[in-house]
């Protein structure tokens, strides 16, 4: 079924009206399919630019995933879910600095912050947070109508199939993308289509109603590019409602749920009569009602009202069932941090089906964990100082300063500022190694400034040393375990990461540690290598579905270490070693696939042991 060339106004109402129908879909490939994340040290690139050296040391201003069909999503955006409602308008008219001057005028280092993704929640009975969205970008498409030389102005809800490059910051210069949310209390078909009909009409300027304003581009061409676009992804936040959900300090501090219910059943019982009269009680079906929902979403975006469609912290089981009964994406994934680093089975999952992961915690689980892990968080912020340049945030207005020197709306001057934070070291990491969307959100100005598209764009790429205790560091913030990021140097010259085994199908038990990561005041040099040990990169091979993980043997205990998570196949991995270590590949059987010896000859020496070596893992 081909996608519809025009959807007017009118038509999109008619299709939110729908109740049941069967469509007659055949299966496709998807119409987007986003750059997506890898594995741990599985490279992946976003959508390179003329500056990428590929030395590790290159100025990456790229914020945006590039789809198959050219379209673009922002890598980079603002996360406006959890943030009180009072302070929504005033964040948003920072963040979406349509360059109309004055107080919502912020600049970063004499750049527009440039965000242009938001992503919203959606409550059981309270769509407060998408009306505030709605109107600031209402009052944007206003500024940007009256400074675009007249042009027509197109809002639309989808027809963001745009012709031509897709990357171009000029082309995306005034396109914004909105994820709406359905939760779980409107699971299943006719409930999906209220939902996504509430949002529309909030999120949308002129409330979808008003017809100039909100059209859809007919053809797939935006008429010009100084004309505002707004596009619109629509999101299962869960595959089901868990009782869990209210205990978590996420729900119990969220201003979208002003009335707090201690279970599933209660939630629903205490919904409108008009949600409780659409469609039965996803509760008396928890493992079909999503599925349900998915159709819907499918439908809305063959008849072009949605941009994109997606899922949210959907478990291993569902995913499968998911792809097993998808016609059309998902596009999104929006997951964990801890989701991206230990199921690694589901990210290979996603990668193999051109998901795009977009992740929605990073700065709630590093801060999280800094108390508990304070030497991992030190970490971070080292890799920032030597990693940053001197940043400055100006916002300008002519506000006044407080005694503290903060601006009398609370806005910190942060013009001495030095090197990256802790936060944008990882958001940077995602982004720039990842190909991981991030949307942080917060309510301080110069945090918004810090991890803006316009900052996170400009930081160089990390080298492989600064990769390998990255990772390491966030894996201790978010077990809360701080010997495992800690690179003091054991007697032997490695790495100690203390604390729990990692089990391989009964064939290896390993303490877990890695070596030859750089010390508190080690160096990283510009090729990455750093002072002694040197950049081994893995290419797997194997065939699909084989994951492999690289183990080095102790020279003195035998004790097998683990080096790296899975490496997919038809990926690679990088890890720093040293000469005559002995390493093992294992398959995610934990099978024995082949052995390999760092030989001095095997190697391209650089400098004082640096160097570089490639080793190709394949069945024997």
């Amino acid at each position: 079924m081909k996608r519809p060339r025009t959807t007017t106004t009118a038509s999109i109402a008619a299709i939110l009206a729908i109740t049941m129908m069967s469509p007659s879909i055949s299966r496709r490939n998807h119409d987007i399919m986003y750059v997506s994340a890898a594995s741990l040290r599985v490279t992946s690139a976003v959508v390179p630019t003329d500056e990428d050296a590929g030395d590790g040391t290159s100025t990456s201003t790229t914020t945006r995933t590039r789809t198959r069909t050219k379209a673009t999503l922002p890598l980079i955006g603002i996360g406006v879910g959890n943030l009180p409602h009072g302070r929504v308008p005033y964040v948003l008219a920072l963040a979406l600095d349509a360059g109309g001057g004055g107080r919502g005028k912020s600049t970063f280092g004499g750049q527009m912050m440039k965000y242009r993704l938001i992503d919203t929640s959606h409550g059981h009975n309270d769509s407060t947070l998408e009306v505030l969205v709605g109107r600031s970008l209402s009052r944007t498409m206003s500024t940007l109508s009256t400074s675009s030389s007249k042009s027509s102005s197109t809002l639309t809800s989808a027809g963001a199939r745009t012709t031509g490059g897709g990357g171009n910051d000029d082309e995306n210069a005034n396109v914004y993308h909105v994820m709406i949310k359905v939760w779980h209390t409107h699971l299943g078909y006719e409930r999906t289509m209220m939902s996504v009909r509430n949002s529309l009409s909030d999120v949308l300027p002129g409330g979808g109603e008003n017809h100039d304003i909100v059209s859809v581009v007919t053809g797939g061409v935006v008429g010009s590019t100084n004309s505002p676009d707004v596009r619109v992804y629509a999101i299962l936040q869960y595959p089901r409602c868990r009782d869990e959900v209210f205990e978590s300090p996420s729900y119990a501090n969220s201003p979208n749920f002003p009335i707090k219910y201690d279970n599933c059943a209660d939630e629903e019982d205490g919904l409108d009569k008009s949600v409780r009269d659409a469609g039965i009680s996803p509760l008396l079906d928890k493992d079909g009602a999503w599925k349900r929902s998915y159709r819907a979403l499918e439908e809305l975006y063959n008849r072009g009202v949605l941009e994109g469609i997606g899922i949210g912290d959907f478990g291993p089981s569902d995913m499968s069932q998911l792809f097993d009964i998808a016609t059309v994406g998902p596009h999104v994934y929006q997951g964990t941090l801890r989701t991206l680093f230990t199921q690694e089975g589901l990210v290979e999952e996603l990668v193999g089906h051109g998901v795009h992961y977009q992740c929605h915690d990073v700065v709630s689980t590093i801060l999280g964990g800094k108390d508990d892990a304070p030497l991992a968080y030190a970490k971070l912020e080292r890799i920032g100082a030597r990693h940053g340049g001197l940043m400055t945030t100006t916002i300008e207005g002519g506000i006044n300063k407080d005694e503290d020197g903060a601006g009398g709306d609370g806005i910190a001057n942060v013009d001495d500022a030095y090197g990256y934070s802790p936060i944008q070291v990882v958001l940077g990491y995602l982004v720039h190694h990842r190909g991981v969307g991030v949307v942080p959100g917060t309510t301080d100005a110069s945090h918004l400034a810090e991890n803006s598209p316009s900052s996170l764009g400009a930081m160089r790429r990390f080298g492989p040393r600064e990769v390998l205790d990255i990772e390491m560091a966030v894996m201790a913030l978010m077990n809360g375990e701080d010997d495992v990021a800690s690179s003091d140097a054991t007697g032997d010259g490695r790495n100690k990461m203390g604390g729990g085994s990692v089990a391989m199908g009964g064939v290896i038990t390993a303490s877990g540690s890695i070596q030859g990561m750089a010390g508190d005041d080690g160096d990283y040099s510009n090729d990455g290598t750093g002072g002694e040990g040197i950049v081994a990169t893995f290419f797997n091979t194997l065939p699909h579905p084989r994951s492999v993980r690289i183990f080095q043997v102790h020279p003195e205990t035998g004790e097998q270490i683990q080096l790296s998570h899975g490496i997919p196949p038809g990926r690679s991995g990088r890890m720093i070693v040293n000469f005559d270590d002995v390493l093992i590949a294992y398959d995610a059987h934990g099978s024995a696939v082949k052995k390999f010896l760092v030989e001095r000859s095997t190697g391209n020496e650089s400098g004082n042991g640096g160097g570089s070596v490639d080793f190709t893992v394949e069945s024997p």
